[in-house]
This record gives structure tokens, sequence and C-alpha cells, in this order.
């Protein structure tokens, strides 16, 4: 069964297979991109409820849509004029309308309508003196605006200077700068919605803490700190009883697992690797992208071991779980070979 993530505006699918993979085939040759997190995307569509892929094209700075049923491309999205950093998929709850966000190595934003037949809303020059890191969409059931997040780092004196600025969706006109701790490098974003006290936040991944501030207030909630982290690449939340939960990749190979309500940590999982993009499978695995070691692995939450490695030609940056329309439970790897292979259980 399919359902929506209220709060997260993203597809999340309800998988319940254990996941062990065969390599199906490859999607497409032309992936690369210029950053290290969401450098492609897979969504469900609420208007026609098929799975799509978005991936940068290598040669032409396009954005290719791909339909997963038959491998075919849809459309190529036109706007970007360099490398494409990172793309992500949001709908926004109110009123179902699709988004894909990406950001090229020119600090230029593109917000397109997937409603609208993929017209571009907005093209942001950021102005950031460094490449954004990453981008998020956010759309609180509570007020009437929603919101364009985008972060960057910028060095001075060899002190990166992290920043995140914040745009309208309704109207793309800039609302406020966030700025960062000096040498804290901001690598990605999330959103938070605390069902305790009806507050939405916004989850910044950086290299050395995770900081977590409310959304609308300016107030901060906590800054979680565990050494030996370092570089907290990727991450996702989840819920599990009564508590939600935030797990994070970093650089030297630890996977923390913080308790979002106590703010403290739950899990500690070292796997030994230079980890990139991490996504939750069902709640008892994770899969975690490893650039050195050139796989993806396949870790069991409750045991807090590697159980699964699935070897590439070349390191692999980011992975992504789907229901496929014909094979079920899958999953998409891309690697810095650009290609992006399906993988079905």
């Amino acid at each position: 069964m399919k359902e929506y993530n209220k709060y997260e505006s993203k597809i999340n699918y309800k998988f319940h297979k254990k996941p062990n993979f065969k390599f199906k085939h490859i999607i497409t040759c032309n992936s690369y991109s210029g950053g290290v997190n969401d450098i492609f995307e897979v969504y469900l569509s609420y208007k026609d409820n098929k799975e799509y892929i978005a991936s940068p094209n290598s040669y032409n700075q396009n954005i290719d849509i791909f339909i997963i049923l038959d491998n075919t491309k849809l459309i190529s999205l036109k706007g970007h004029k360099c490398d494409i950093r990172t793309i992500r998929y949001f709908i926004n709850d109110k009123n179902f309308n699709e988004y894909l966000i990406s950001a090229d190595d020119d600090r230029i934003v593109i917000i397109w309508d997937i409603t609208n037949n993929y017209n571009i809303k907005y093209k942001i020059n950021t102005n950031y003196k460094d490449d954004i890191s990453s981008n998020l969409l956010m759309f609180p059931l509570n007020i009437k605006d929603n919101y364009i997040i985008t972060s960057s780092n910028a060095i001075s004196n060899n002190i990166y200077e992290s920043a995140t600025k914040i745009y309208s969706l309704n109207n793309g006109e800039f609302l406020k700068y966030i700025p960062g701790s000096n040498n804290n490098y901001i690598c990605y974003l999330l959103s938070w919605y605390n069902k305790k006290n009806n507050n939405y936040y916004l989850v910044e991944l950086a290299d050395k803490k995770i900081i977590i501030n409310n959304l609308l207030e300016n107030e901060l909630y906590c800054e979680l700190i565990k050494e030996p982290e370092t570089y907290h690449n990727s991450g996702f939340i989840f819920n599990k009883g009564n508590n939600e939960y935030l797990c994070c990749s970093s650089t030297n190979g630890y996977i923390n697992i913080w308790d979002l309500y106590n703010k403290n940590i739950f899990r500690i999982i070292n796997s030994k690797g230079f980890l990139m993009h991490i996504i939750n499978w069902n709640n008892k695995y994770i899969i975690v992208a490893d650039l050195n070691n050139k796989a993806f692995k396949i870790i069991d939450i409750e045991i807090g071991e590697v159980i699964s490695i699935y070897k590439h030609n070349l390191g692999v940056v980011s992975v992504k779980k789907l229901f496929h329309p014909i094979y079920g439970e899958s999953l998409l790897s891309d690697a810095r070979d650009d290609k992006i292979r399906l993988w079905r259980i």
C-alpha cells in the first residue's frame, strides 16, 4: 500500500520484505551530478499514480524525467546552464500540488511545477559564494505560506561559514537569512513536525553537529553532538512506537540514531566506510551508499550490523527506494560511473 507522509511531504511506501536484491538493469548512463546527496529523485506522481525518475543529464544540464514502468523518457526539463547539484521531490499536502526543486553549480535554484506540466515556477539566484549543499520545501499546515529553504557554505580564512536562506513558495520573495556557526559545514536539510508540541522544525545536518530550530519562531530546539562524528552527509526521520528518531550517515562510517524527543543518542552503528545518502527501508533496515567501498550496504537496525554489501564499479553516492509497478519493492542506486541501476527483490 502507498501513502503520503503528511509532514515530510514525500511519498512514503510501507515496505515489508527483507531487502535481498538482484540487479535488474540500468535506467540511464547520463546521471552525472556535481553534488553528493539527492543527485537523482524517484517519486510517485499524485496526478496519475505513476512512478518517475528525475535524473540530471551529464551532456546538456537538463533534467530527464523517466517513466519507471517502461524506462522511457517523458520530458527533458531545460533551465539550468551548468552541472546540477541536487534534485528533490515534494508534495503540498494542502492542495496536492507537486514540485521538483533543483540546484546547480551557479547557485541557481529552480522550482519545477509538476502539476502544471513541469513549468518553472521560480528561478532563484541565491547569490551564495559556495556550492549549494541541500534544498527543501516545507508546507506547514497551520499557516498560509509555504517555504523554499536552501543552504550553502563559504570559506573564509580556512573557516566554514554556513548559511541558510528561506524564500516564500507562494510568491518567490526572500524572507530571511539564518546565519550558521563558524567552522560548521551544513551538508543536508530535513524538516520535522513535532506532534507533541505541534511545531515545525528545520533540521540542519552539519559536519560537527545537528542543529534543530523552530521554523517560525526562531527558537533553538536542540543541538545534537556525538564524537567522533564528522560530516553528516544525509539523514531521515522515522517514528517507532511513540517516539521519533533521526538517523544520520557520516564520512567516518558511523550511523547515529537520535531520539528527537529526549534529545539523546538511541543507537550507534559503525559500518566502516565513507557514507553518503541513507534511507529507511521499513524501520528494520537501513540502506546507505558507501563512496570509498564502492557499494551500498544493508544494515539491520536492531543488531546494529551490516548484513549485505552490493558492489559497484565506482563509489556509490545515492540510493532511493521505490515500489516498481512490475517488480514491487525495489531500489535505485547511483554511482560515480554515471549509471543509475535498478535492483529488485
